[in-house]
């Protein structure tokens, strides 16, 4: 081969390296152009040296990572400062309220300011081998402003780059803000479904307060008679007087279930015993029941699992079925009155509410929109009530029907899952707030 030769090839060899060169270039710019330009705050982390720490943990027989992180705390905090930002994207900039990118091109620690113990449960994910981790949370921007955020990573796995870790970061205020403007507005609807059942049991609570008032009078008055007697009895007086007592006590707590059906307050879901909720609520409405001459018949399962609840709401949602089955039996004229209740667990493990009534049923044409707001089969009704129920009972991760009995009558049944750790000490989780906390 000649010089000339010699000279050709070595021309052509540089022009396809440059070619080569520029071609890469081009693919690095649309890369980098993707990122800036996408619709969410995006971070490039390199993150390798954390997974050669991973990596000696694994040789020495490490298993629980997160339990070791517990006993190391240095090890969070120094991950904290050894893994790195390598590159951002404009919306990140915007979502920190920095002034540019390179504010933002550092130890990656700042993201965790907020929420520090999400950086344990992002080191655990990434120890374990997982491809994402998801978590609603909070971060502190540069100018102190609290955001909630949905924040994403995206592991790397071999052959891919080590070196790339991603992270997603999106603002979720708007949404939070609605869905709470949401539960304020469901909040509210309830209330106002407990304000009208209240009224319609207006008779039936009057009655039930009135008893003990009544024998508050006749204890006290005799106790005066005795007194006012030349030969004072102090124990039949102590007598009257203890009755006294028990009967204000009795009087006092029927004011206080009232009072808490009719108070506007944010629902609290416990551990609770449903047949302890539905003798409770059988309670404001039994008189209702026993001065329309019904028969009533209650069947409760023994040893149900306890189920978490709002104590309040699930009995709104007993006391409107009941009130719905005495209307119907009522109106439909029929010479003999029953209602039956049973609780017990179904084939999926739920916990079972279920009530019978031998009214006229649900008309076919009925059936499909029971549920549905303000839809009323009664002239005077306003059709919340059913509605209430199901909204209820859905909050609660249940179910809820309404069907027509063989031989006749209705049938309203609900569930209730029973939660994981029901055997565990009651608990208060506050259903109405979405913390981002793992609970």
């Amino acid at each position: 081969m000649d010089i000339v030769e010699l000279g050709r090839n070595a021309g052509a060899t540089s022009e396809s390296t440059d070619c080569t060169s520029c071609e890469l270039r081009a693919s690095e710019e649309r890369y980098r152009n993707l990122i800036q330009y996408l619709p969410t705050a995006l971070w490039q982390v390199d993150s390798r040296r954390v997974g050669e720490i991973f990596d000696r943990l694994k040789a020495n027989g490490v298993c629980d990572i997160a339990a070791y992180l517990d006993q190391n705390r240095d090890l969070v905090i120094h991950a904290g400062n050894v893994v790195r930002v390598t590159e951002v994207n404009r919306d990140a900039v915007s979502l920190f309220r920095a002034n540019n990118a390179a504010e933002l091109l550092k130890p990656i620690r700042y993201l965790f300011a907020a929420a520090p113990e999400l950086a344990k449960r992002v080191m655990a994910a990434h120890f374990e081998g997982r491809r994402n981790f998801i978590e609603e949370t909070r971060i502190l921007a540069f100018d102190g402003t609290m955001i909630d955020v949905l924040f994403t990573v995206t592991y790397p796995r071999p052959p891919e780059q080590l070196d790339t870790t991603f992270i997603t970061i999106q603002d979720i205020s708007e949404r939070l803000n609605a869905e709470q403007q949401l539960r304020k507005l469901q909040a509210d609807f309830t209330h106002a479904g407990r304000i009208a059942t209240l009224g319609e049991l207006a008779t039936s609570i009057a009655h039930e307060i009135n008893q003990p008032l009544a024998a508050i009078v006749m204890n006290g008055e005799t106790s005066l008679r005795w007194l006012a007697r030349a030969d004072q009895n102090t124990e039949k007086v102590t007598e009257l007087t203890s009755r006294i007592v028990s009967n204000a006590r009795r009087a006092s707590e029927i004011i206080q279930r009232i009072r808490g059906m009719a108070a506007k307050q944010e629902p609290e879901k416990r551990l609770i015993d449903l047949n302890e909720v539905v003798e409770e609520a059988l309670l404001f409405i039994r008189p209702d029941i026993d001065s329309r001459l019904i028969d009533l018949s209650t069947i409760f399962g023994s040893g149900l699992p306890r189920v978490l609840g709002d104590r309040i709401q699930l009995q709104q949602v007993i006391i409107n079925l009941l009130v719905n089955s005495i209307q119907a039996i009522t109106l439909s004229g029929q010479p003999t009155r029953r209602i039956d209740i049973q609780t017990s667990i179904d084939e999926d493990g739920s916990v079972v509410f279920s009530v019978f009534d031998n009214g006229p049923g649900i008309a076919a044409a009925d059936l499909t929109h029971i549920f549905d707001s303000f839809f009323s089969t009664k002239d005077t009704g306003i059709g919340i009530g059913l509605a209430i129920c199901q909204s209820i009972i859905t909050a609660h991760g249940g179910r809820i029907s309404g069907s027509n009995r063989p031989n006749g009558g209705a049938h309203f049944r609900f569930t209730l899952p029973v939660p994981a750790f029901a055997d565990a000490d009651s608990g208060v989780v506050d259903f109405m707030r979405q913390t981002h906390q793992p609970i």
